[in-house]
């Protein structure tokens, strides 16, 4: 099942990409790709941190914390996948201080609307 998301998630950014028909939804559509781009990197930084063991914890986690190693992982996909939304890296800067945390919850935001939006688009091309 998660299988089938994934891949419909995957296509319909495809989908919209090959349906440009004219000049100004294919400048759409270039834009499109660097965030399609940045979405699949953060998408396989996100599934590479999920496939990796967990070391022994000399401390005990919740299972929503993610080990400074794995953060470390994500940040330059997420501070891409946040770029290409249109935001510059000295707004990220000054908007997170460079706080891992804030950086990666701010990219799950951006690939959240990035995902709605394309299945929208989705839905309504059908």
């Amino acid at each position: 099942m998660k299988i089938n998301k994934m891949l419909l998630v995957m296509a319909v950014p495809l989908l919209t990409i090959f349906s440009c028909t004219n000049e100004t939804t294919a400048s759409t559509a270039a834009t499109q790709i660097s965030q399609s781009e940045a979405v699949g990197k953060f998408n396989a930084a996100i599934r590479k941190v999920a496939m990796m063991k967990e070391p022994d914890p000399s401390q005990p986690r919740t299972s929503a914390e993610l080990s400074d190693e794995k953060k470390d992982l994500l940040i330059p996909a997420a501070k891409g996948l946040i770029v290409s939304s249109g935001i510059s890296m000295a707004e990220i800067e000054r908007q997170t201080a460079n706080d891992r945390e804030k950086i990666l919850k701010w990219a799950v935001k951006v690939y959240g609307d990035y995902n709605r939006q394309m299945n929208q688009n989705y839905k309504s091309q059908n």
